[in-house]
């Protein structure tokens, strides 16, 4: 055989090699492009199914009954590009969501089920016109109980701490951690912590005599309660570098403190009802300043900037202080006791002798609230919710937690499947 007619039979075995195998490498072809546009279907499906889920079992904690639910989950999945018996698509809702797990009859739970008959593209011409893709997601309360103390810092160890000799008692609500790491709650020393639920995305650290009601691990997040709090505007200062020394009754009267408010020495300080807006400067007492009392008061921390006199500062009320407050029952400021600016970092120190109140809501967005002190400190009705939370000292802390008429306006839902 000569050199031509070799070179001849190996292109004719070539081209019998390619026809053999177009159709093969056609359908590879066919195969990535149809397989990526389902896998992008599918995901966009348990988008959806997730929001559903979600939006179904918010409505249900919040006593809206199971059609107005199912109603949020349908319009939750129309938001997300999915409606019911349109484009070959259904969206499902069971509510209970039926099946094995332990929550499988339970009302408060709901599953929500995408489908969708996908067409393919170059598959269609190898016989397949379309496949059936399909998502779920069941959803329930997140947690049991409003949350007493909330941690809202995604990660960090001893993002909840309590140290010392430390009893706290959280009645009829919970301690909660966003913290996703295996000590986001640490407990050392002669600890006590009792709660209707004590939750963290993370773990929990311990060493001591540490007693705990049961913890759950590995939790669904907590929503922030507050976050859609309405805070003061400037309008001008009321007073300005607000300062009180030496011994006798302060009084003190709403209004804008630009530069804070400092009390050191022998004092009784009495507030009249109103808003305290610390624009820079802070809330700082030392000495023997007790009691602090005010009805029907709130604070507002903040300011502007790092430098300069209205700079945002720290709230700071140590010392041998025994503290009396209460906020407003009604108005714009309505159970909020503290809040500070999201933009102030500065930590707030909150120490109380014997027989201290709090009566309201702690709000730290950003910052670290510091609890100490000796003997029994109460919030009877109200949160603490802060980056972080340490408890330290000889400390019996209760706290007790109502928002609203029933306590149902904090609650959240959270993905289960």
């Amino acid at each position: 055989m000569n050199t031509h007619t070799s070179q001849r039979s190996q292109t004719g075995m070539l081209a019998v090699l390619i026809a053999l195998l177009l159709p093969m490498l056609m359908g590879f072809l066919a195969l990535s492009i149809d397989v990526g546009y389902m896998l992008l279907t599918r995901n966009r499906m348990q988008i959806a199914a997730d929001s559903a889920a979600i939006a179904a079992a918010d409505a249900l904690m919040h006593n809206q009954g199971i059609d107005a639910a199912t109603a949020m989950a349908q319009t939750a999945a129309v938001a997300n590009g999915f409606t019911d018996q349109v484009s070959m698509t259904s969206v499902a809702v069971l509510i209970p969501p039926t099946g094995a797990a332990p929550f499988s009859q339970d009302s408060n739970y709901v599953r929500v089920t995408v489908s969708q008959t996908v067409p393919t593209f170059i598959a269609s011409f190898f016989g397949i016109a379309s496949s059936l893709r399909s998502a779920y997601a069941i959803a329930g309360p997140a947690s049991s109980g409003n949350p007493c103390l909330l941690s809202l810092s995604s990660s960090g160890s001893g993002v909840v701490s309590a140290s010392g000799n430390v009893t706290m008692t959280a009645n009829g609500c919970g301690i909660f951690s966003n913290s996703n790491s295996p000590s986001s709650i640490m407990l050392n020393g002669n600890v006590t912590l009792n709660a209707s639920t004590i939750s963290t995305v993370g773990g929990v650290s311990k060493s001591g005599n540490v007693t705990t009601s049961p913890v759950t691990t590995g939790a669904a997040k907590t929503a922030d309660p507050f976050l859609n709090v309405t805070y003061p505007s400037f309008s001008g200062c009321s007073f300005t570098n607000y300062s009180a020394s030496g011994n006798g009754l302060v009084t003190l009267t709403p209004g804008t403190y630009c530069g804070g408010i400092n009390i050191s020495g022998n004092h009784v300080v009495n507030l009249t009802p109103g808003l305290y807006t610390l624009y820079g400067g802070g809330f700082n007492v030392s000495g023997n300043v007790s009691p602090i009392s005010g009805t029907g008061v709130s604070f507002y921390n903040t300011g502007s900037g790092t430098t300069g006199p209205n700079a945002y500062a720290a709230l700071d009320l140590s010392g041998n202080t025994m503290l009396d407050l209460s906020a407003p029952l009604t108005g714009a400021n309505a159970g909020m006791l503290f809040m500070q600016d999201p933009l102030n970092t500065h930590g707030a120190a909150i120490s109380g002798n014997s027989g201290s109140r709090l009566l309201g809501n702690l709000y730290f967005p950003n910052s670290t609230v510091s609890m100490s002190g000796n003997s029994a400190t109460s919030i009877p009705t109200g949160s603490v919710v802060a980056q972080k939370i340490t408890m330290s000292g000889n400390v019996n802390f209760s706290v007790s937690n109502i928002y609203g008429s029933s306590g149902s306006s904090a609650m959240h839902a959270g993905l289960y499947q």
